[in-house]
């Protein structure tokens, strides 16, 4: 799976664009995205779950897709290989991510997923305006047909304070111990990650979840202590080669970065091994290996501690720049240490 050369430990790699502005043959008919988290489906195909995304090459070209499902295999390179979106743009009747009665006027996108051990595997989505979780968010159960969108489970809506406002983006899995992990944060990016654990047999039950308290997992129903000591954004936690791997947006430093860690709680620990992936950078003065803007930082399926493959965003917000780039990047990562 490797590109040409093995990576040292901590070395990352910059595969380029594979999605939105720049990509060669990217998403069909789709050429500005961001995000795309991939999930397996019950029937065992991938999809590619994108945020944000546009028919034209920049953010902002019309039509709008608020959140979009892309079918995607991999070569034996590791490379992406996109198909048709199975879900259409805004105003269409097949909507990834219907919203609930409580987020109507929101924009909704994805917000991670948790996956169990039998395959099954859930995602968040939040009802967003300007890009905060003004409607809340809600838990879905992903299916073999994106094209039906993935509907709420009943109950699992949450207004965007819940938690102390630190529960609108997560991400989790099922570990070998047999108890869910979800790390959790918030969608705007103004609060520190969070952990959880739940029973399995009740995680889309968000009462049920039980904060980590410092020393351990307290009472459903409680504050999480949070375990990062910065701010956080978009998370991807996994359980790799039997380790706890978490990879996300610090959204402190503007570093996308991997962590591995000895246990879920322990992924901010001094002793955990922490890669910065993507560093952050200035557009007027571009720097070789620094990024600027870059968020992110999705888990590749078949990923390995020495060979992670993930996908981080870029996005030029500043005015002049007309939405260019809005793409999304493979990474190659060694995560060892």
């Amino acid at each position: 799976m490797l590109v040409d050369d093995v990576l040292r430990r901590g070395e990352s790699r910059n595969l380029g664009p594979v999605a939105g502005t720049g990509a060669d043959g990217g998403i069909p008919g789709i050429g500005a995205a961001d995000l795309g988290e991939v999930v397996t489906l019950p029937n065992g195909q991938q999809v590619a779950i994108f945020g944000d995304s546009f028919a034209g090459n920049h953010m902002g070209a019309d039509p709008h897709y608020p959140s979009v499902a892309v079918p995607v295999t991999f070569d034996d390179k590791g490379m992406p290989h996109f198909g048709q979106p199975l879900t259409g743009p805004d105003g269409s009747p097949n909507m990834l991510f219907p919203l609930p009665p409580q987020a109507a006027g929101t924009n909704s996108l994805p917000a991670g997923s948790i996956r169990m051990r039998d395959g099954t595997t859930y995602m968040m989505a939040t009802g967003t305006k300007d890009l905060n979780p003004t409607g809340g968010s809600w838990l879905t159960k992903v299916t073999d047909n994106p094209a039906q969108g993935w509907q709420p489970i009943d109950g699992s809506w949450r207004p965007g304070d819940f938690a102390g406002g630190a529960q609108s983006q997560i991400s989790g899995f099922q570990a070998a111990d047999g108890n869910v992990y979800i790390a959790a944060d918030s969608f705007d990016r103004s609060m520190p990650a969070g952990m959880y654990r739940v029973d399995p047999a009740h995680v889309t039950d968000r009462s049920a979840w039980q904060p980590w308290t410092g020393d351990g997992f307290g009472p459903p129903g409680g504050t999480t202590t949070p375990i990062s000591p910065v701010k956080y954004g978009e998370l991807s936690f996994q359980e790799v080669q039997g380790q706890p791997v978490l990879s996300g947006f610090n959204a402190t430093t503007g570093a996308t970065e991997v962590r591995v860690g000895a246990s879920p709680a322990e992924i901010f620990g001094n002793d955990a091994a922490t890669t910065v992936v993507a560093r952050p950078g200035n557009w007027d003065h571009p720097l070789p290996g620094t990024y600027p803007q870059n968020y992110g930082g999705y888990i590749l399926p078949g990923s390995t501690l020495d060979d992670m493959r993930l996908f981080v965003s870029q996005w030029d917000t500043r005015p002049a720049s007309g939405g260019v780039p809005y793409t999304v990047k493979e990474f190659q990562v060694n995560a060892n240490r």
